[in-house]
């Protein structure tokens, strides 16, 4: 193995430009969502899943508002974990914190790991145990191996998944005939009925979205994270609103919720209605989504728990960079290892959930550690920052949707 030196002596090089930033969280997000949980977000949500998707992106949009002023004002590995401290300064806070944003991103790639399946399945039967154990541990070693071939890779990957949602809305678009005498069925009526359901649905459609956070935890290798930050969040989750919404239409006009809810690879079977090979190639595609959310979740867990051990708050030896591929490897190895455990554990729908809960948790105190701050130092110099309405209603929004999930799991809803 090679020699290796406290991150004192080797630093995380500044790599990373603008487009970089934005196709890495692209493809961060892409990958962790739409290509596993489109069937489960319309099997809740049925003909409304679109309305979902957009409730999802405005509860993301707030708190990925608050996230690019942070990640401008503080442009630091273990970003959350920054923040926290800086608003409040006590270090069993930010340490939670730190643990918390580890343990989501590890059960989240457990999530995507399990949704991989699926789409193995159209083209081979092999053990669902084999096809986790075998992808996990070969993007272990690409994310072991730097962050520049690691954000090469997760460019690549970008461009062929964002490809693939062209090609649903192409060849499957046909199904958008039938809007103009089915559109009343996507318009959400006033009774309550409709918007539990929408709630529902956009409970899970915010995982879908997730993946923003994890740019701030690259900020250290970004060439110029406070002006490029900011923007590569926002350009992402514009993009990706986009087009998630046009191929929720597409498969509600395609499926019927019962369809959406049992599928193992929503998009393979919106296709399977348009020709025998069309599943095959989108199938393929959605692999190539998946193992980049999956390479993007183990990097960023990686750097969260470098940046927590350079602050004292995680093991020294998750603060220590190897000499020759200037990456945390003893990080990157934990993650990997407890992100296999946990996908071999627990299902699909069950780790989503679970993700979501620890997130918005996440995010209602990012939010409110941006309010801190800005309390303190309203407007630096240098800094793009956004009305204090902003982390206010991001929080609102995140302990709303976070109350109605709890009530409605209760309730039985």
């Amino acid at each position: 193995m090679s020699e290796l030196k406290p991150q004192a002596t080797e630093k995380l090089k500044k790599t990373l430009n603008l487009p970089l930033l934005i196709f890495y969280g692209v493809g961060t997000i892409l990958g962790l969502g739409i290509y596993v949980l489109l069937g489960k977000v319309g099997g809740e949500a049925g003909m409304l899943a679109p309305f979902a998707f957009l409730v999802a992106a405005i509860l993301a949009g707030f708190t990925g508002l608050s996230y690019g002023e942070l990640a401008s004002r503080i442009p630091k590995s273990a970003g959350e974990v920054n923040y926290v401290d800086e608003a409040f300064g006590k270090k069993f806070l930010s340490m939670a914190m730190g643990w918390l944003i580890v343990l989501s991103a590890m059960v989240s790639t457990a999530t995507v790991v399990n949704g991989y399946v699926g789409y193995v399945h159209v083209f081979i039967e092999l053990p669902d145990w084999l096809i986790m154990i075998a992808i996990t541990i070969m993007l272990g070693a690409v994310a072991a191996k730097g962050i520049s071939e690691s954000a090469f890779l997760i460019t690549v990957i970008t461009i062929i998944e964002i490809a693939g949602l062209f090609l649903v809305i192409f060849i499957a678009g046909d199904n958008l005939v039938s809007f103009s005498a089915r559109w009343e069925e996507l318009i959400p009526s006033a009774t309550t009925t409709d918007w539990e359901k929408i709630l529902l649905g956009a409970f899970l459609a915010f995982f879908t979205f997730i993946g923003f956070q994890d740019m701030v935890n690259v900020a250290e290798e970004a060439k110029n994270p406070k002006k490029d930050m900011p923007t590569a969040i926002m350009v992402s989750l514009v993009v990706l609103t986009v087009l998630y919404i046009i191929v929720a239409v597409i498969a509600g006009l395609g499926l019927t919720p019962q369809e959406l809810n049992q599928s193992e690879a929503p998009l393979a079977d919106i296709l399977a209605k348009e020709g025998e090979n069309y599943p095959k190639i989108i199938s393929a595609i959605g692999l190539i989504a998946i193992v980049n959310g999956v390479l993007v979740q183990i990097v960023m867990s990686a750097r969260v728990m470098y940046g927590m051990a350079e602050k004292k708050m995680a093991p020294s030896l998750f603060g220590k960079v190897n000499s020759t591929t200037n990456t945390p490897i003893w990080s990157t190895i934990f993650a990997t290892v407890f992100i296999l455990l946990l996908s071999l554990s627990f299902d699909l729908k069950n780790l989503a959930i679970a993700t979501n809960y620890i997130l918005i948790l996440v995010f209602i105190l990012i939010n409110l550690a941006l309010i801190a701050i800005k309390r303190k130092v309203p407007h630096p110099e240098g800094i793009k920052t956004y009305p204090i309405a902003i982390p206010i209603l991001g929080a609102i929004f995140s302990l709303g949707i976070l109350i109605f999930q709890a009530w409605s799991s209760i309730s039985g809803i």
